[in-house]
């Protein structure tokens, strides 16, 4: 023929040597074997392929596979990087980052709160976890109160107990002990339900 209107094409031997120079389209992996892009090389006699790079073309896939090349043939896994998962255990939010399933003990269902509980196969609403964490809170809020009414009548009653204290100081100090009083007697158990008492105006 005088004139070739295509470019040559390299053929490859058995042991994957090229025998008749040309070019040739090649599709590259990465070094976990995943395809990284298709690219034309041209091949001269007598050298095998570039590293990481196959003669056989893989198959178009959909968005939740990858396309990986695991030195024999190519394979399609499920590719769900990205998705975000939750912990079965524990509800922790975390995304995927490997190829593959969805590792046992997580789920793509997202908990409703941090007191949901994995029942299998859908979160449920701890009630108990729920309320242990409303008693914490309010024992929490009972301390604080308690130690700040404390703070206000050890100085009302120095002042009283010094005989220097203004009659104003000296309700003061009586609104302060019943507030305490009532503060204390306060039961954590029915939170979130608390009445809580008002402060007296210092």
């Amino acid at each position: 023929m005088k004139y070739q209107l295509q470019p040559a094409s390299a053929v490859l031997d058995k042991n994957g040597l090229t025998i008749s120079a040309g070019w040739a389209i090649i599709y590259n992996v990465d070094t976990k074997g995943e395809f990284s892009q298709a690219t034309y090389q041209y091949l001269p006699v007598g050298v095998g392929l570039p590293a990481h790079a196959y003669l056989e073309a893989p198959k178009n896939v959909q968005d939740n596979q990858a396309i990986i090349h695991n030195g024999q043939q190519w394979t399609y896994p499920t590719d769900l990087r990205g998705t975000k998962i939750y912990s079965t255990e524990t509800g922790a939010e975390t995304t995927m980052q490997e190829v593959g399933e969805i590792p046992e003990g997580y789920t793509t269902l997202k908990p409703g709160s941090e007191f949901d509980k994995w029942d299998g196969k859908k979160w449920q609403l701890d009630k108990n976890k729920q309320h242990q964490s409303q008693v914490n809170q309010a024992t929490t809020q009972k301390n604080q109160l308690i130690a700040e009414a404390t703070s206000q009548i050890s100085y009302l009653q120095d002042a009283v107990d010094s005989q220097i204290a203004t009659e104003q100081e000296i309700q003061l100090l009586a609104e302060w002990k019943k507030y305490r009083a009532l503060v204390n007697r306060i039961d954590v158990q029915q939170a979130p339900n608390i009445d809580w008492p008002d402060m007296p105006n210092s």
